[in-house]
């Protein structure tokens, strides 16, 4: 039978969500502590791979297990067994047909970004110590909504057959010393959203001329900006049809 649940992780530790020969990895974590558990071979989908020092805090992800299991004392128990800095929850039964991936409806990310140093933030923000006008970078936000190609804004390596994303929210707030920037889509490409903060930082420092319109229209890396650090980014939540409840 398939369940659903969620993956909370610190991904400061890891190679990023997908299993890999050379690095631990989220899926290969969970994919042993459900196996120990159940003492069946088990292999875990999730919604997006999430790169090297990502983090997430809904993560969606889906398991096959016996029809035998207590699904919840499972989960409690897969729990005792993972590492500290990661944890499932919400779990529950889901039809057959239900993917972690290609059911999914949208993905929610949060980048924060901070410009006093906060050495017990080192692994969740990105410290920035460079002068930015943030009225610039918030006047350029409202150009990331809608349907776009956003294939600027991605990285070599990827194996996303187009760059069209749907964008449906993006903002920043200030929020005490911090600016955090979050933005919804249908899908996101590789280092997408990454991307898009160090373009954003890139224009609000006066380092590019250049406008998003214009980085979007190119369809070209080399008109983007740096790529932002792994560790401000987190997937905050993974949209799903009304039956998921968690």
């Amino acid at each position: 039978m398939r369940y659903f649940f969620r993956v909370e992780y610190d991904g400061t530790a890891y190679g990023g969500w997908q299993c890999q020969p050379n690095a631990p990895s989220i899926q290969a974590t969970l994919a042993a502590a459900f196996s120990m558990v159940t003492r069946y071979p088990c292999s875990i989908a999730g919604a997006g791979r999430t790169d090297a020092g990502v983090h997430a805090r809904g993560q969606g992800a889906h398991v096959d297990l016996p029809d035998s299991i207590d699904f919840r004392a499972c989960a409690h128990s897969v729990n005792a067994v993972l590492p500290a800095d990661i944890g499932i929850y919400a779990m529950q039964p889901v039809p057959d047909s239900f993917h972690a991936r290609y059911s999914a409806l949208s993905r929610r990310y949060r980048y924060t970004i901070t410009q006093r140093k906060k050495p017990l933030m080192r692994n969740q923000a990105w410290f920035l110590h460079h002068r930015v006008d943030w009225d610039i970078v918030q006047a350029t936000i409202p150009h990331l909504m809608g349907q776009h190609d956003f294939s600027a804004f991605c990285s070599t390596g990827s194996s996303a057959k187009t760059g069209i994303c749907t964008v449906r929210h993006a903002s920043l707030e200030h929020v005490n010393d911090d600016y955090v920037f979050e933005i919804e889509a249908n899908r996101f490409i590789y280092k997408m959203v990454r991307t898009i903060v160090g373009t954003l930082i890139d224009i609000g420092r006066g380092k590019s001329e250049t406008t998003i319109e214009a980085v979007i229209h190119s369809k070209s890396r080399a008109c983007a900006g740096e790529t932002a650090p792994a560790c401000g980014l987190v997937l905050e939540n993974v949209g799903y049809p009304p039956f998921i409840t968690g």
